[in-house]
């Protein structure tokens, strides 16, 4: 399976959103024949480069998504949301002649579903108390804190982890496994 992809400096999971700015042709185009053919596109964690101008080498791990809302903002750009679908992973890549990846893809299957457990429960009231924190465009309209998967997903996405530390947390081959890795990190959140 060929994809588009937008390599990124922060990641989305099945479930996930992801507001985006969009300002580059390459970008814009992309999202132009996303609508064009009902189509998605996908996302990986930078490996080198950065988000824009030239083309940067993505992790070979990222996620499907799909555009669910657009508008111009008031800033003139174009403003899209897209909601993480499958995990991939990434075969081959290449870069157009404007700079757009297109990567061949195996979409990994689905992780056994996690039970949640009382260290896991731990890090559901710290997901929590972050989420509180965020702007309104990264909040959920419904919060699925007794979901194992749902809560690993969520940390993955807005813990401040270094690019290499939270590749090393994708690649692991299950949810459970990802959040025995978190739950041996000293996450610690200051109370309003």
């Amino acid at each position: 399976m060929q994809l588009p992809l937008f390599p990124l400096s922060s990641v989305v999971l099945p479930g996930g959103l992801m507001p985006l700015r969009l300002f580059e042709r390459r970008y814009i185009d992309m999202v132009k024949e996303c609508f064009r053919n009902g189509s998605g596109f996908g996302i990986c964690l930078i490996k080198n480069g950065g988000e824009a101008n030239s083309p940067s080498e993505p992790y070979p791990i990222g996620t499907t998504v799909s555009i669910i809302d657009f508008d111009q903002g008031s800033d003139g750009l174009l403003h899209i949301t897209a909601r993480g679908e499958d995990e991939f992973k990434l075969l081959t890549y290449a870069s157009s002649d404007i700079g757009l990846l297109t990567g061949d893809i195996e979409l990994l299957a689905p992780k056994t579903p996690t039970s949640m457990e009382p260290d896991y429960e731990l890090l559901a009231n710290k997901l929590e108390l972050i989420l509180s924190y965020l702007e309104s465009d990264t909040r959920f309209d419904e919060q699925h804190l007794d979901d194992a998967d749902w809560v690993c997903h969520r940390l993955l996405e807005v813990l401040p982890l270094a690019p290499d530390a939270k590749f090393e947390l994708l690649q692991m081959g299950s949810n459970s496994e990802r959040l025995q890795a978190l739950s041996s990190l000293q996450i610690e959140i200051a109370e309003r």
